[in-house]
């Protein structure tokens, strides 16, 4: 399952990380310019040329930072798990999360994957997009249920935690089985009425679902995933249209319309309806892993927080989303977020590393009791 999450964040990212590149205004169908009702099939009508900066672009730098703090938090200490060190619960979540780490070669196969997914998107958007919505319906589904559920167990007292063997499964509690209609029938309405703000809700949940199931354990793995999908943005935004006739990111991103992104309303908006503008879930979780990787080495060195790694590569990424922010909201011109990200949250953090003289220390990171480098791989 761990594993699998690696896999399906590309897939997801690869239809859904080129969102944020919709505010740039971008040539688009002309349906997308066009009044479209909330709860159409279309596109989200984001902010036309004629718009100038809103204050919602600075919200969006607010919302992004909450999410991360809470993921990052959650990531390192899920809610009311015991979190002493003979804990049974502790050494079960510990091995569940070294399960989802990833390694060198898991970066590559994740661009990989995320861009032979866009890829098959561009040509094959009507297939494509109905598997697409089916995929997250059902991920999303269960990053709801993820999400909520130790609160409602902690809230019902836990009388609904006893287990019941289900076949291939093994053992589920029954709160599962309470939790999973409620779940569904939170899918179906988006389905239904594409509310944005359960779209907002739906977001979040695979937000907080992908932070706390994948997780980076060194500097070196971290700037190898960043750097590759600075890359990466790059050339799905910039250079795609060179070669595939248009422009690749701005195709997916107008002809889906999946939840994989945060959508704030513009508060200085004009005409009869809602425009938005909207941060890419990518760029929210990719810098996130990072961001998570932080907390737990605070965390693992007995660091302040206000003044640690985590301070650090917070402040960078705000910074660095303020900037996209800007320019997309002002000069209404692509900007993928990830050029300013990356640099943003990578450098802050080398710096505390170097300040500290744990740069070594921090390029090899964590190490976990059950974990394999690269080169320690078994071949066959």
């Amino acid at each position: 399952m761990r594993h699998g999450s690696i896999v399906l964040l590309a897939i997801l990212l690869g239809a859904g990380a080129v969102a944020a590149s919709q505010t740039a205004n971008h040539p688009r169908p002309a349906s997308l310019h066009s009044t479209t009702p909330l709860n159409s099939n279309a596109p989200v009508k984001t902010a036309s040329k004629s718009s100038h900066l809103d204050p919602s672009n600075f919200l969006v730098v607010l919302i992004a930072a909450l999410i991360l703090i809470y993921g990052a938090h959650r990531a390192l200490r899920p809610p009311f798990l015991d979190m002493t060190q003979s804990s049974a619960e502790v050494m079960a979540y510990e091995e569940a999360a070294e399960a989802g780490e990833m390694q060198l070669h898991t970066t590559f196969m994740f661009v990989i994957v995320a861009s032979c997914s866009l890829v098959l998107i561009f040509y094959f958007m009507s297939a494509m997009s109905i598997l697409i919505t089916v995929l997250f319906s059902f991920i999303s589904s269960l990053a709801l249920g993820a999400l909520v559920y130790p609160y409602v167990d902690r809230y019902t007292d836990h009388r609904f935690s006893r287990e019941i063997d289900v076949a291939y499964l093994g053992p589920i509690p029954v709160l599962v089985f309470i939790m999973a209609p409620v779940c569904i029938i939170t899918v179906v309405t988006w389905l239904l009425t594409k509310s944005w703000l359960l779209n907002n809700l739906l977001a979040f949940s695979l937000i907080i679902f992908f932070l706390t199931s994948v997780r980076l354990s060194s500097l070196k793995v971290a700037s190898s995933l960043l750097t590759l999908a600075f890359f990466y943005d790059i050339f799905w935004v910039f250079i795609s249209s060179s070669i595939f006739g248009k422009n690749v990111m701005v195709t997916v991103a107008t002809g889906l319309n999946v939840p994989i992104k945060i959508l704030v309303p513009l508060m200085m908006a004009t005409g009869k309806s809602m425009q938005f503008t909207l941060i890419g879930l990518g760029d929210i979780v990719l810098p996130g892993l990072l961001l998570c990787f932080s907390l737990r080495l605070d965390d693992h060195k007995g660091i302040d927080k206000k003044s640690g790694y985590f301070a650090a590569t917070m402040a960078g990424y705000c910074v660095g989303l303020t900037m996209c922010e800007v320019i997309v909201g002002s000069l209404h011109v692509a900007q993928p977020a990830m050029i300013y990200l990356v640099p943003g949250t990578l450098i802050p953090f080398a710096l505390v590393a170097n300040a500290r003289g744990e740069v070594k220390d921090v390029w090899e990171g964590i190490k976990s009791h059950h974990r394999l480098e690269d080169n320690e791989m078994p071949h066959p």
